[in-house]
């Protein structure tokens, strides 16, 4: 019988929770690292599926006192407290720091180090084609935060692999259907692109790239993780009128962002590792979505 392997998820939140759920654990042992565990304990899908441990991912001893007793895949996913610099620099700078110096030192390196950060970190706007070869040009603090940490995590764990994803959506991330409901919509010029994945393929490629890398397979150090399918926004809005059953003149008000972000993300380096999308592009997801509604 193969022994188990410890998967330690830092910073567990949703997808983490997810990836539980899919995860086989006849093969797999999941730890989830929080803060505060009592808030993942009161839902009850993850509760019996993670063993929750208390600890400070900014903090490196928390890390490893966790860490030391064994860890097979290290897969980091922060989300910050609060979308000020502030929280973005705890959520992946510090943390980034505290992993990058624990890492290293364990008595056992872990297999496989999975670090989750975004296609924010690209903040072109000129609707280039842009994937994993394109300089990295952040136009936020968002962007800047996410690019930093992911620059720390690549000098401490040089085998670490990083995986930016797009706009992730899906059941319980479906602010863009509630901004359709509302009747609002982006200008149709000029046209805005949007990058999404769904929800399941984000945890799907996490779960290939773990089981690939079980069988000898060694994963680029840097993947997009998107869809087939890059749209202009007021397009993908267009179709998701006419599919939830509504007119064309529903979408009435028209919203103007900040600042103009449009780029097209290529997904060919996830698809040459043999991930199969589940859903290759956003009619295929959103329509799955709208049908899982009624």
């Amino acid at each position: 019988m193969t022994q188990q392997e410890n998967l330690w998820i830092l910073g567990c939140g949703d997808l983490g929770a997810r990836l539980a759920l899919s995860i086989d654990r006849d093969k797999y042992t999941v730890y989830g690292m929080r803060r505060n565990p009592l808030v993942a304990l009161a839902s009850k899908r993850r509760a019996d599926v993670v063993n929750w441990r208390r600890g400070d991912a900014t903090k490196a001893r928390d890390i490893e006192r966790l860490l030391a007793a064994g860890a097979d895949i290290v897969l980091a996913t922060f989300s910050p407290d609060e979308h000020t610099p502030g929280g973005y620099q705890r959520a992946y700078v510090e943390t980034a720091s505290a992993l990058g110096e624990v890492i290293p030192l364990l008595p056992k390196p872990p297999r496989l180090v999975l670090w989750v950060s975004s296609t924010r970190v690209y903040g072109q706007s000129e609707e280039e084609l842009i994937d994993e070869l394109t300089p990295p040009v952040p136009g936020s603090f968002q962007g800047e935060a996410l690019l930093k940490a992911e620059e720390i995590i690549r000098a401490a764990v040089p085998a670490a692999c990083i995986v930016r994803f797009a706009g992730i959506y899906g059941p319980g991330r479906d602010r863009l259907l509630s901004q359709v409901r509302a009747g609002r919509c982006a200008p149709p010029q000029p046209p805005q692109y949007s990058n999404r994945i769904h929800v399941d393929d984000c945890i799907g490629f996490l779960l290939h790239l773990i089981e690939r890398h079980k069988r000898g397979w060694t994963p680029e150090p840097l993947y997009i993780v998107a869809d087939s399918k890059p749209v202009p926004m007021y397009e993908l809005q267009q179709w998701l009128v006419k599919a939830m059953g509504y007119t064309s003149a529903h979408l009435r008000e028209i919203v103007q962002t900040s600042e103009r972000r449009s780029k097209r993300l290529g997904n060919q380096r996830m698809l040459a590792s043999g991930y199969v999308l589940k859903y290759p592009d956003y009619k295929a997801g959103y329509g799955a979505l709208l049908e899982a509604e009624g």
